[in-house]
Parts: structure tokens; sequence; C-alpha cells
């Protein structure tokens, strides 16, 4: 019963958390509708705010309630989620921009919800003076949703985007890779939200011109 009770709480709270994540969607839809300058000028306003409640949060001013546990005392995946966005939308055409987005999004969200229920999933929340112990891959299920959504993904948008899908299938690769496995950058954790869409569009990018 408490195992059922543990079970749909997780689920519960990574779908809330994952609802607010879906927000995201809004950084692709004006790309291609306003283009570059306006969207960068939106993520970057929206980076700036996460910068003012980051420092709020961290000084214990404010509390923000859908922020992990694990990340009371650091800075919030959010904010990685933002610049992840607003670096991909620099580097990358808008196509591709706008296709890596789209898998930090609803891949990343996929991926959250199934890994809410699947034991062993968590391979982030990790103490950094540990990394021989905590360099571990997500579950094989948890993967296979976020390879099957970014590949849908790549599929459904072809239409408009025209990548080709030697091209998506390049990303989605990425994205599941950068969700799957830890990062590290000298000795530290990289956060997924950060590392989706810039190792998914870095992939897209390098694809298109084979």
């Amino acid at each position: 019963m408490m195992a059922a009770e543990n079970w749909r709480s997780s689920l519960i709270k990574e779908i809330r958390r994952k609802s607010i994540h879906l927000t995201g969607l809004s950084v692709p839809i004006i790309l291609l509708k306003a283009g570059w300058y306006v969207t960068v000028g939106f993520v970057a306003t929206a980076l700036l705010v996460a910068v003012v409640l980051e420092a709020l949060r961290l000084r214990g001013m404010i509390h923000l309630p859908e922020v992990r546990q694990s990340e009371q005392g650091r800075v919030a995946g959010y904010f990685f989620y933002i610049s992840g966005c607003l670096l991909a939308v620099i580097l990358f055409s808008e196509m591709v921009a706008a296709l890596a987005i789209l898998m930090l999004c609803i891949g990343d969200a996929a991926s959250g919800i199934v890994g809410s229920v699947v034991v062993g999933s968590n391979v982030r929340d990790i103490d950094n003076t540990q990394l021989n112990s905590t360099r571990k891959r997500k579950p094989r299920v948890v993967a296979a949703a976020m390879l099957s959504v970014c590949v849908l993904l790549g599929f459904l948008t072809s239409g408009f985007t025209h990548l080709p899908p030697h091209v998506y299938l390049a990303g989605a690769a990425g994205a599941t890779l950068a969700d799957s496995v830890p990062l590290f950058i000298k000795g530290r954790s990289v956060d997924d939200n950060f590392a989706i869409p810039l190792v998914s569009g870095a992939l897209m990018t390098a694809a298109s011109v084979i």
C-alpha cells in the first residue's frame, strides 16, 4: 500500500513539474512565427527573470514550490532549461533550434514521467565528490521512451522543418544521450535541461552537412 502511494505521489509531482516544463513550447512557436530577434529577446528576458528569482531563492527570500528537494542549495533546473533554449536559438539554424527545443520540452517530459515510476531513473541528484559510484545511465525503458518521442517529434514536424530523417534521427539520439547519461565537465554534472537542446542541436547541425 505504501509503495503504491509513493509511486502515485512521485508520478503526480513529476506531471506537475513537467506541465511547467511544457511552457517552453512557446520558444519554438515564437521562433517560427516572429523570428530570431524577437525570440532571443523573449528568452533573454525570461533568463534575466530567472537570475533574479534564483538569487532570491538561494538567499531564502522566496520559495518556489516545484523546485526539487535536491535543488534547494543549488541553481535549479529551470534556469538551465532557459539557458539551454537561449543558446540553442543563438547557435543553430531556426529549424534545428526549434526541433531541439521541442525534444527538450516534450521528449524530456515523457522521459521524466516514465522515470518517475521506474526505480533507478534519477542519475543527477548526486554528490559530485562521489563520481565513481554515480556514473550510471537511466534504465533502458526511460531511454527508449525519450528516443521514441524525439523520433516521432522529428517525423511529425518534418513537414515544416524540412529536416531529413538522418538529421532528426541524429537529434533524437543526441537528446536521448544527454537525457540518459549524466555528462560531467571538470567533475561537475551538466544539467540535462541545458545539455539536451545543445547536444541535439549540435548533432543535427553536423548531420545536416554530411
